[in-house]
């Protein structure tokens, strides 16, 4: 788990604990929790903060999140899944034998009443009908409460 700046602002998050509840998730390539100034909170890999302020408005509108994608460590996601209850947005890169998906979250902490976005990867034999509950849960269950 990487430390960032500003990443110390969250008192009432840890990085640690966050790390230490996606251990069992063990389908996930790359996690990253921020909040709504891209402030990293947590992430798996070295993350860039500029990267994630384009996961910003991807609730906003449904059209330019689809006709865009997401961009996750320089790689490319064609997005064809957004849903606003709960906001979920997620896709697939690569082709089949060789595929990589992603799924971004958007929350609210339920202390601070902050939106806050989690992002994650995943390959080989996981789906999104079970990676994407597993990361609303994980969100709900370890972050939005903390």
């Amino acid at each position: 788990s990487e430390k960032y700046e500003g990443s110390e602002n969250f008192e009432t998050m840890s990085g640690e604990a966050i790390a230490k509840a996606a251990e069992q998730h063990k389908d996930w390539s790359k996690l990253v929790v921020f909040d709504e100034k891209a402030t990293v909170i947590h992430a798996s890999y070295k993350a860039d903060p500029e990267e994630l302020k384009e996961f910003l408005p991807a609730f906003k509108e449904r059209g330019p999140t689809l006709g865009k994608g997401l961009t996750l460590a320089k790689e490319h996601y064609d997005i064809h899944r957004w849903s606003y209850n709960p906001c979920v947005t997620y896709g697939r890169r690569g082709k089949p034998g060789n595929m990589q998906g992603i799924c971004l979250h958007k929350f609210t902490n339920e202390k601070t009443k902050k939106d806050l976005y989690a992002v994650i990867t995943f390959g080989g034999d996981a789906t999104t009908a079970r990676m994407v509950p597993q990361l609303v849960e994980f969100c709900a269950k370890h972050v939005a409460t903390v």
